[in-house]
């Protein structure tokens, strides 16, 4: 595993953590939620910045789209009945899977699970594997579907 690897699951462990606090302050600006966070926790620190912040500005930018996303991938589940942790998760997950070119959905995914086995339930892992997983099949057919309305 190289270190910019390491560094970034560390990266999106603090974005998850940001994204997560948000919904108990909603009202908060992201910078001072990102300095006060940063300044509580120095000793584990961050390797990039610019990735954390971006990435919490993407979701909080693209906050309707994801959710619906979600909303309608979670099948019986309503979307208040997500516990909050896996829905910081999986918004984060989907936010890189819209719009991050750089990250493959498949790394996107397994970081999300990864996440979910260390601070959601039992079976947190598998629910939100299962949410993101129909999300990223989804999104293919609707590629598909464009691909041969082209031809």
């Amino acid at each position: 595993m190289s270190k910019r690897s390491i560094g970034r699951k560390s990266d999106r462990r603090h974005a998850f953590c940001l994204v997560f606090a948000r919904d108990f302050c909603a009202d908060c600006a992201i910078s001072e939620d990102l300095d006060y966070y940063l300044d509580s926790f120095a000793e584990e620190g961050a390797s990039e910045m610019d990735f954390i912040l971006g990435e919490i500005q993407g979701v909080y930018a693209h906050l309707d789209t994801i959710d619906a996303y979600i909303a309608e991938t979670s099948a019986t589940w309503d979307i208040s009945r997500i516990s909050k942790v896996d829905l910081a998760i999986m918004r984060l997950a989907v936010y890189e899977i819209l719009h991050d070119d750089k990250i493959p959905d498949g790394t996107s995914i397994n970081e999300a699970v990864e996440l979910a086995k260390a601070f959601s339930s039992e079976d947190g892992g598998k629910f939100v594997n299962g949410v993101l997983g129909k999300i990223v099949r989804k999104l293919r057919e609707g590629d598909e579907a464009d691909e041969n309305q082209s031809l």
